[in-house]
């Protein structure tokens, strides 16, 4: 059996030796056949050159078909010429048929790599949907499987205080660090399974229209606690329009924005909340620190590898949360499902801001005065 080609020369080689073989083939078998089925049998290495070898080695195979039946097998042999002007029909013929041949047999090979093709990429796009499929699964088992112990132990740490006597300071210190670990690591957990959620199942909104103080106020409220050991700032302009959001979902961006800027400012420091509206239809809300800032060049990748300043906390609060980033590409996913962006840059005097883009769409129409009045 010839060996696959690996360069068109060797391509039409092949072609012009398998012609060759069946010329040999034809001779052997003259004395037993007529010459009409020794011509029929020329076709074969047309067959085998298109499905084989492709289109251009088939049609090589033709002409030389034609060619060998003629020197070799029609009268007077040895010579192309043709002494009865039948055997020319005869020639045109076996032309004919081998390059339809070549040609349906060259267009079927084709067909045959493209369905091979696409059932590659069928099998690899099942096996990314398994793996999609398996991977959810198993961190939402893992989320379950962890969340209940840390919460258990979160709460016995801070129940040992307690218990019994006042805890030595060490001893009071070393259950508030394991208070604090435990809380995080259960943040951590659910902010993975949330994030794998996001990715694979895409967010479904529920939308309202909602004032920004509004949703700048419940986030701060939620941190009420942490930010105590900051300097906070708000810096809202005035009328502000609405915001057709999900307020679940956004008052989550704005909370994990300042947990990442609780988990970067030493105490003391200072976390500014901007909003303004841009010309372009578009609200801009900022979380601004004064902590160790981004790493350069890195500004926009924060939101895809999940690290800030690796090994680095920056003195913050939250330090033990520092590096994992695992908030900020679920603040990029939940902004974007919005129709908005999020974009990341260093302060020229120091520390990180985020800011949000959001679309402001077409405010909805206030209640008739006389209803208000009405109603009231």
């Amino acid at each position: 059996m010839l060996s696959p080609c690996r360069s068109p020369w060797c391509a039409y080689l092949q072609a012009a030796l398998a012609v060759v073989s069946i010329a040999v083939l034809g001779a052997l078998l003259l004395d037993r056949l007529d010459l009409a089925n020794v011509a029929m049998l020329f076709p074969l290495g047309v067959l085998f050159a298109a499905i084989r070898l492709g289109r251009g080695p088939a049609v090589l195979a033709a002409f030389l078909s034609v060619g060998l039946l003629d020197f070799f097998f029609v009268h007077p042999q040895w010579t192309f010429q043709v002494s009865d002007l039948q055997y020319l029909v005869t020639f045109a013929v076996l032309l004919a048929v081998a390059l339809i041949s070549a040609e349906l047999a060259d267009r079927l090979r084709r067909e045959r790599d493209a369905a091979e093709a696409r059932g590659e990429e069928a099998a690899r796009a099942r096996l990314a949907v398994e793996s999609e499929r398996q991977r959810n699964t198993l961190l939402a088992s893992l989320s379950h499987d962890l969340r209940t112990p840390l919460s258990a132990l979160a709460g016995l740490a801070e129940s040992l205080p307690l218990a019994g006597p006042p805890l030595p300071p060490v001893q009071a210190a070393l259950a508030e660090a394991i208070r604090r670990e435990a809380l995080r690591t259960y943040r951590l957990a659910r902010d993975l399974v949330d994030l794998a959620r996001l990715q694979s199942e895409g967010l479904q909104l529920a939308r309202a229209w909602l004032p920004v103080d509004e949703l700048v106020g419940a986030a701060l409220e939620s941190r009420r606690l942490p930010l105590a050991a900051y300097r906070v700032v708000t810096d809202m302009a005035v009328e502000l329009p609405l915001l057709e959001v999900d307020p679940v979902l956004l008052e989550r961006v704005l909370g994990n924005l300042l947990d990442n800027a609780i988990a970067h400012t030493p105490a003391g420091g200072t976390i500014l909340i901007q909003a303004a509206c841009l010309e372009a239809g578009q609200l801009a809300l900022s979380v601004c620190d004064t902590g160790c800032g981004l790493p350069p060049g890195r500004e926009q990748a924060i939101f895809e590898r999940f690290v800030r300043v690796p090994g680095e906390s920056c003195g913050g609060a939250a330090s033990a949360d520092a590096g994992s980033g695992l908030g900020l590409a679920i603040v990029r996913l939940i902004v974007e499902a919005h129709g908005g962006k999020v974009a990341a840059f260093n302060q020229p005097t120091g520390g990180a801001c985020f800011r949000l883009l959001l679309p402001v769409g077409e405010q909805p129409t206030p209640p008739p005065a006389e209803w208000m009045d009405s109603g009231s």
